[in-house]
Formats: C-alpha cells, sequence, structure tokens
C-alpha cells in the first residue's frame, strides 16, 4: 500500500471514530435522558430538564395552590354562598399532561428526533385539561335549595259562630335546580357572581279565592228516624267523609271516591240495601241516604251533575225521581263545580243570586199483576201471601230556574223507572 492510500485510510478512521463517538455522545446525552427536554411548558410552567416525576411534583404544587383560590359566589337576598372549585370536584388530568411532555422528542428516527428537539428549544406549551364532577355541583345545588325553598301555604277558611273568616296565604319559593347548576356549571372558568334563579311558588288556595265564599247557595236535609244502629253509623260515616271539602272551579268530585270501599275494616255496618229491587241486609246500608241529601244539596245550588242514578224502587225518605243510589266500583254521584268561585257547602252568593225548584212528575203509575199458584196439598181454601206487591212509577224531574220571585227557566234533568212488582199467593183447592 501506497503512502498516500495509508494516510487516506487513517483518515477516514480518524473520521468514522469521532463520528461513533459523537452518535454515542448524542444518544447518550440528548436522546436516552430521562428528564423532559428544554423548552416544554405545561399550562405556561416551565418543565424542562426535569423528571416525570419532578414534573409532576411541580406543576401539582403550583396549579392545587390556584385551585384553592378559586371561588364563586351564589347570591339570593342577603345570603351568599361562597363556593370553592375543590368543593366542585375539580382538578386537573396531571399525568395526562406530564406524560405528553415527556414523550415530545421521543418519537421518529435518529435524525427526526433531533430535529423536533432542535425546534422544542424554542418553547412548546402542553395543555393542561381539568374536569369537575358534575355529581357534586347536583348535590350542592340541592342542599342550597333545601335552604332556600318555602312551602306555599294555603289560605284557610273558618266558620265561627256563623261567621266566615279567611287567612291569608303565603306565596312559596322554589330554586329552579335546572337553571341553577346549568349557570355554575358555565361559570366554572369564568367564576363570576351568580344570582341564584327562584321562582314564586303560588299556593293553591288564595285568601281573595275563599273570600268568594259567603253564603250558602243549596241545602237539602232528610231524616232518618227510626233507622238501626247499624244504619245511623253508616250515615254518620259517608256523611263525615263528604264534609268539609272544598271544590275549586272546574274540579270533579265523586261520591265514591270521597267515601271510599264500604267495609268493615273502615266502619260499615251492617243494614238494609237495596238488592235486585229487594232490601236485604249487607255492609254499607244507608249510604244511599247521604248520597241522596248531596245530591239535593247540588240541585239547588245548581252545580252540574255529571253522574247520578235512581234505585230500583222508590226511596222513603226523598220524594220520587229525587234519590240518587250509589254502589261502589258500580253506581257513582259525581258533580262538576262549573261557577268561577269555589264551593264548601257555602258559595258566592252574590253569583248565584237565583233559587232553584226541583219538581218531579209522575208520568205513568205502572199497577202490578196478581199471579195464583195452585197447591193441591193445601187445605181447600188456603190462600197465602207469597209476594208483597208495589206500583210502578215512572218519573220525569225538572228544575226550575227562579229570580226576583219569576221563574225565568225549567228544564228536565232526569227520567226515573221505578220497577213495580206483582202480587204472588200461592192457592189451595176450592172448598
Amino acid at each position: 500500500m501506497g503512502k498516500g492510500k495509508k494516510i487516506l485510510l487513517f483518515v477516514v478512521i480518524i473520521v468514522f471514530s469521532i463520528g461513533l463517538g459523537a452518535g454515542a455522545y448524542i444518544y447518550k446525552n440528548i436522546l436516552s435522558i430521562d428528564t423532559i427536554y428544554k423548552g416544554i411548558r405545561i399550562d405556561s410552567y416551565n418543565v424542562g430538564n426535569k423528571t416525570k416525576e419532578q414534573a409532576l411534583e411541580y406543576i401539582k404544587g403550583k396549579k392545587e395552590i390556584e385551585i384553592d383560590k378559586k371561588n364563586m359566589n351564589l347570591e339570593y337576598n342577603d345570603n351568599i354562598y361562597r363556593i370553592n372549585l375543590r368543593e366542585l370536584g375539580f382538578s386537573y388530568k396531571y399525568d395526562d399532561a406530564v406524560n405528553n411532555a415527556f414523550q415530545l422528542g421521543r418519537e421518529g428516527s435518529f435524525i427526526k428526533r433531533l430535529k423536533n428537539i432542535s425546534k422544542i428549544k424554542s418553547g412548546v406549551d402542553i395543555p393542561l385539561e381539568s374536569f369537575y364532577e358534575s355529581d357534586k355541583i347536583k348535590d350542592m345545588v340541592n342542599n342550597i335549595s333545601q335552604e332556600i325553598n318555602k312551602e306555599a301555604v294555603d289560605a284557610v277558611l273558618n266558620f265561627n259562630n256563623g261567621k266566615i273568616t279567611v287567612t291569608d296565604e303565603v306565596v312559596g319559593k322554589k330554586v329552579v335546580v335546572s337553571e341553577l347548576i346549568a349557570k355554575i356549571d358555565k361559570n366554572i372558568y369564568e367564576l363570576k357572581d351568580i344570582e341564584i334563579p327562584v321562582e314564586d311558588v303560588q299556593p293553591r288556595l288564595t285568601k281573595q279565592l275563599l273570600s268568594r265564599i259567603n253564603g250558602v247557595i243549596g241545602e237539602f236535609s232528610t231524616s232518618f228516624k227510626g233507622s238501626g244502629s247499624g244504619r245511623v253509623e253508616n250515615i254518620r260515616l259517608s256523611a263525615r267523609a263528604i264534609s268539609n271539602k272544598l271544590i275549586l272551579p272546574g274540579e270533579e268530585f265523586s261520591y265514591n271516591n270521597t267515601t271510599g270501599p264500604r267495609s268493615a275494616n273502615s266502619g260499615y255496618k251492617e243494614a238494609n240495601v237495596i238488592i235486585g229491587g229487594e232490601l236485604t241486609p249487607g255492609l254499607g246500608g244507608g249510604v244511599c241516604q247521604t248520597s241522596t241529601t248531596m245530591y239535593n244539596s247540588l240541585l239547588l245550588a245548581d252545580l252540574t251533575i255529571l253522574e247520578r242514578h235512581s234505585h230500583s224502587i222508590p226511596a222513603n225518605y226523598v220524594p220520587y225521581g229525587q234519590d240518587a243510589a250509589v254502589s261502589y266500583g258500580y253506581l257513582d254521584l259525581k258533580f262538576r263545580n262549573d261557577f268561577d268561585f269555589p264551593i264548601y257547602t257555602y258559595g258566592d252568593t252574590r253569583v248565584k243570586n237565583y233559587a232553584v225548584k226541583i219538581n218531579p212528575e209522575i208520568i205513568e203509575t205502572i199497577e202490578p199483576k196478581t199471579e195464583e199458584v195452585y197447591d193441591e196439598k193445601l187445605t181447600p181454601g188456603t190462600r197465602l201471601d207469597m209476594q208483597k206487591g208495589r206500583k210502578g212509577y215512572k218519573v220525569n224531574t225538572y228544575k226550575t230556574i227562579i229570580k226576583n220571585g219569576k221563574a225565568i227557566s225549567k228544564t228536565k234533568i232526569t227520567s226515573d223507572h221505578y220497577r213495580k212488582k206483582d202480587y204472588i199467593y200461592k192457592i189451595g183447592p176450592n172448598e
């Protein structure tokens, strides 16, 4: 080998050795270091030249202090609720940000990594993603609502020695929960003062409404003198169930729904009830007298009757056509208050300033037939009364409106049919 060639080979070896040494140096001191590259920031905080553990501790130390200083005020009247973000479960995804920062400059080929690391030195800011717990916002809003919410209180109607008095109503307050949650959610990063949304809760009954009740608009009575103790108790129970009921304008009333099932557990006793045109012992006998008395009061008050049924035979405590049979789950007495004032036995006599007269008219009397059943075993000339008969009736009932002493209208309100019952006799041979 010539001298010149030897020198060239030596130079190549030297250059190659230098390259290997430089590459090893770069790999060891740049590409394989365990710290975040210089120039990288997390949320503007410099974390370059820090290990992942050091960066995590550093950034948490900075941001946790910030969280402790972040508050929002929720205000209602003179009440201020100061809410720290930590109470809402607010925090940051520190690990994700640190891992992202550490990963920069560590992907790609040897040359690509060196280029990226060189660019990073001019500055890269990793965003720090935050989060909070929606359930904690809901819990906080519910707790605040419990302090602010106030139940509405109805006005109360009182009777004392025939005098009607009405207490004032109280308007309630209610936090609009969904709106407040939305406001807090939107305010997490703005931290402005929030006016707590509160709405009024109007009571169902106001003094103005109840003050419309000023006198009797319809009354009726029936006598249960001579009734047995069981029947008297049933009348008492059913009358108590329908007493002190306030019916607002447009509301409907059901006798059966109000009195409930006529059962022994409810205190009802056994007394005669009408079944199939016959008086038969059964629980709740007598409640139809209460419903009938109520029905006639409703007619005289000129309320709208929605459902009413006659008995199969006439009742002895009210004129024909004016009874109201009830049977739980089958026959009901229902009415609706179509006045613009509430009724409570009493009503507004300034509006209902007319009288109502109920006139039943028997339009047909149905005579019973007589049936004789021959029985040769009887003694000749014998005639046994097997079934007592009764007349049947068809009745139309009219309602007349009287104002200033004059009838201004007459309307047929019901048509009823009370069934006849034939006489049945069992007779023996002729004498």
